[in-house]
């Protein structure tokens, strides 16, 4: 048997597999979904529903290479969600920011690198809600003001520097001083839901998806494709439970174990599940994790990131930036010119935003 015969049993063997254990009869409802996201406190922050958009360009420029490329190629425009320059954020955080409200907090404190979405998008939320807010910024310590980090700064947001030994030092004693003057502070990292509402969140994109891709005719398996996190735990968890061929493909965007990733996600499936009553939690191999297109540290892209962002932005006129989406979108564009994509799936690029931190990296765009 010749190499193409033995790749393409082993592709058929794959979906056989997949198809007889990643899927299941309809058992969970839309409508009960829904319901159940009804009844959370909610603090309005995106617009929503986000476009779903064809790369068609984006496929024509790989085609033109010679790669074999899948029917269909998606994006799904998370990035226009509005507020602060838009991101996936936007859902996690409509959740969170009530959760917040709800317990009668008026002051947050976060820890997170300098150049963190998760870090402005907090700030952003807590400017709408009227909550004072501290991120305690730790690594590269003689960064510029620039990126995400001066938008927290034109939120309001007070912004401590310090080495990461010593940030849950300077977050405990904001939290003491904020104390002693008569607020509420509330840490964020310590809170058990801040772990668990992004995935939440894309419960909820799942059913506007679902939508989305039966108007735009989709039809076989849909492999979403994005970055390891809540929000494509949370299409996974989505689709095992509506027994949808949705499948998922990760990229590490930082240093990690594949297995810690699995494993906190599934665990964290767990508590999603029982919240809303579904069938079944996420496995640890119902995420395929990409580890190769990480680059060489966390918010440092490395040369396929900076190619893939601008071979995206001259074909379809869409940014990525360097610490997320460029290396997810360096992961499809690897794995596709490896011949490693199923030419029978539909690609869902899950455009998370980020868009900020493109400009802290500018000097890497320069010829």
């Amino acid at each position: 048997m010749g190499l193409a015969s033995s790749q393409k049993q082993l592709n058929q063997e794959f979906s056989k597999v997949f198809i007889s254990t990643g899927t299941a009869e309809l058992t969970v409802s839309q409508e009960k979904i829904r319901t159940k996201l009804e009844e959370l406190p909610r603090f309005k922050l995106s617009h929503l529903n986000t476009p779903l958009e064809p790369l068609d360009r984006l496929q024509q420029a790989l085609k033109d290479e010679g790669v074999d490329v899948p029917n269909r190629m998606l994006v799904k425009r998370d990035d226009v969600t509005g507020l602060a320059f838009g991101g996936n954020k936007g859902r996690h955080f409509e959740f969170e920011i009530a959760h917040i409200l709800e317990g009668g907090f008026d002051t947050v404190i976060n820890i997170n690198h300098y150049h963190s979405n998760q870090a402005r998008f907090i700030a952003a939320g807590c400017a709408k809600a009227g909550l004072k807010y501290h991120i305690v910024s730790h690594d590269n310590l003689d960064a510029p003001l620039t990126g995400n980090l001066l938008l927290c700064k034109l939120m309001g947001a007070e912004i401590p520097r310090t080495p990461n030994e010593y940030a849950r030092q300077v977050a405990e004693k904001i939290f003491k001083e904020e104390t002693e003057a008569g607020n509420k502070p509330y840490i964020l990292p310590d809170d058990p839901f801040s772990d668990i509402m992004g995935m939440i969140g894309f419960l909820e994109t799942g059913i506007e998806l679902e939508q989305q891709l039966e108007d735009a005719g989709v039809e076989g398996p849909v492999r979403f494709w994005g970055l390891t996190g809540r929000s494509i735990a949370g299409l996974r968890l989505y689709a095992k439970n509506r027994g949808l061929d949705w499948r998922a493909t990760a990229c590490q965007y930082s240093p990690g174990k594949v297995e810690d990733f699995q494993n906190v996600t599934a665990n964290r499936s767990k508590q999603v599940a029982e919240m809303f009553d579904l069938e079944v939690s996420l496995d640890t191999d119902d995420l395929q994790v990409l580890e190769d297109y990480r680059g060489p540290a966390y918010g440092e892209p490395d040369d396929r990131v900076i190619e893939a962002i601008q071979m995206v932005g001259k074909a379809e006129g869409l940014i990525r930036d360097p610490n997320y989406t460029g290396k997810a979108m360096s992961g499809l564009i690897g794995e596709l010119r490896a011949g490693r994509v199923a030419a029978d799936e539909t690609i869902c690029f899950i455009h998370s935003g980020g868009l900020p931190q493109l400009f802290a990296h500018a000097d890497k765009f320069v010829d």
